[in-house]
């Protein structure tokens, strides 16, 4: 056989063992649920400025899976005046869609994916792996500048990102978990008897008691959690790739501001 032949063949070889390792580069998808298990992925442009603007937003769509979120939000628009949401004489007050992340799981993750980033991936395993790097810093960014201001405040928090036409973090947004626990009065015709509020008494001492000894023991975990949060917070800011990895704006804002 003559070298251009040996040299055809080497060509060839090359070429297949490219073609595997293209083959075999994990997809973005697959790299975010190997992290993030119960991770919502998603492809469609999630760029409106609505995410950030409009209470009745329905972020908590995203926290589900299937073609619903990207059937309602693509082209998601406000109807009538941006709904209040806050409290009014201490009684909280937010539109139905607000209510709606109340029910999503705690620590949900959710990623929306520009359908020409996704397409540009799908060509290039190196440019996917960028992007897992944005998405992945600004999961464990956003946990530690909440944890190190409200510490406690992550546990239950849900997040969710959107990767924009240009590779970078068009909208971002964090959300917790709220409700309240209520008891119904004992006996049928709703009055309590003698023996029923001693009893309450006693369990309501009780439940102080415990309740005293938990904050206690909440506080000294939350006040090693807000430590170890301005640590974290404190090592990603000085390590100067944030910048690097964000690119120069999240969510429209500049990232040095952000930062």
């Amino acid at each position: 056989m003559s070298a251009i032949g040996f040299r055809d063949m080497a060509v060839q070889a090359q070429s297949q063992v490219d073609s595997a390792e293209t083959i075999q580069a994990p997809s973005l998808e697959t790299m975010l649920k190997a992290k993030y298990p119960n991770i919502h992925y998603h492809v469609f442009d999630a760029s409106s400025s609505y995410w950030r603007t409009r209470t009745d937003y329905p972020h908590y769509l995203l926290y589900q899976d299937g073609d619903k979120a990207r059937e309602t939000l693509e082209n998601w628009q406000p109807s009538g005046a941006n709904p209040f949401y806050g409290s009014i004489d201490g009684r909280f007050t937010a539109p139905k869609e607000i209510h709606a992340l109340g029910h999503v799981p705690p620590g949900s993750k959710a990623v929306v994916i520009h359908p020409k980033v996704q397409e540009r991936m799908e060509q290039d395993p190196a440019y996917a792996q960028e992007i897992f790097a944005k998405i992945d810093t600004w999961f464990a960014f956003d946990a530690a500048r909440n944890e190190a201001v409200i510490p406690g405040s992550t546990w239950d928090m849900s997040q969710a990102v959107a990767i924009g036409e240009d590779g970078n973090i068009c909208n971002a947004c964090s959300s917790s978990g709220g409700g309240e626990i209520t008891y119904s009065k004992s006996g049928s015709d709703g009055e309590e008897s003698w023996w029923d509020l001693r009893m309450a008494r006693h369990a309501e001492l009780m439940k102080l008691a415990v309740e005293r000894q938990i904050q206690r023991k909440v506080l000294a975990s939350e006040v090693a959690a807000s430590v170890a949060a301005k640590s974290q917070l404190a090592a990603m800011l000085n390590g100067g790739n944030l910048r690097e990895i964000f690119g120069g704006e999240i969510a429209g804002v500049p990232t040095e501001t952000v930062l």
